[in-house]
């Protein structure tokens, strides 16, 4: 009776669970590059366990918790330094000590002609150095899909590149649409992908589809506390029952 309790309790508690993931990645809905991420669940006991050992009760828990890297929606903006990957990949930053990758390529050039991001941190080329746009200030600015930049038509000598990881499962998150990479997973450049200049990846979660798993997801939750609310009652009368006899 017990194990049936807490078998209900393990299954609420994942859905709980689940239920938070869905409304993070409701809430970033507008984040530009946010890739949302997708839960799996798993049985605690296989097979001839949930039979001999569980007496037919499992329990339930998340498996583990995975970044969805589908490609975002691109919207058009307009604007010279925000650029969209279109195709796999990431733009490769440094700041405060660190490296990361993202998908957001809203940028901006500093005084000192260093691009930059919204974090204010540098965007790297290919050799992993800061791109710097010497003289940028109050001209023209071309990005073709190789990511070369020109200003008013004169090649800078300046790429903005895209960076693919051997594993993106080793891809961490760590807020703001940025990612580190984790021990062993490496990154290289790669021309497979285009920059789109003048428009901005979007977040790629779908309102509606999160909409439905949250009330899926609500639903089991209910379910699994009106049985564990059910076992509950049971127990009672099992205990009145024993005190009678």
């Amino acid at each position: 009776m017990v194990s049936g309790k807490y078998s209900a309790l393990s299954g609420a508690v994942s859905r709980q669970q689940a239920m938070d993931n869905i409304a993070n990645n409701m809430a970033n809905i507008d984040t530009t590059g946010f890739k949302k991420d997708r839960i799996s669940f798993e049985a605690l006991l296989k097979g001839s366990q949930q039979v001999a050992n569980g007496r037919g009760i499992n329990y339930s828990r998340i498996r583990k918790i995975g970044v969805d890297f589908s490609q975002g929606p691109l919207r058009e903006t307009g604007r010279d330094l925000d650029v969209a990957i279109s195709g796999k990949g990431f733009f490769k930053v440094r700041g405060n000590g660190n490296t990361f990758f993202t998908r957001n390529g809203s940028f901006y050039v500093d005084n000192n002609g260093m691009l930059k991001t919204t974090d204010n941190f540098n965007v790297l080329d290919s050799s992993s150095q800061p791109v710097q746009l010497a003289g940028a200030q109050g001209k023209k600015i071309h990005i073709d899909e190789a990511g070369n930049i020109s200003l008013d038509n004169v090649p800078s000598g300046q790429k903005i590149q895209i960076f693919t990881v051997s594993d993106q499962a080793g891809l961490e998150k760590v807020g703001n649409s940025l990612f580190t990479l984790k021990k062993g997973t490496t990154s290289q450049p790669t021309d497979s992908a285009a920059i789109i200049q003048g428009n901005l990846e979007g977040s790629n979660v779908n309102m509606v589809e999160e909409m439905t798993m949250m009330i899926n997801t609500q639903r089991r939750f209910d379910a699994c506390l009106k049985v564990e609310k059910n076992y509950s009652n049971l127990s009672e009368r099992q205990n009145e029952l024993g005190t009678v006899a």
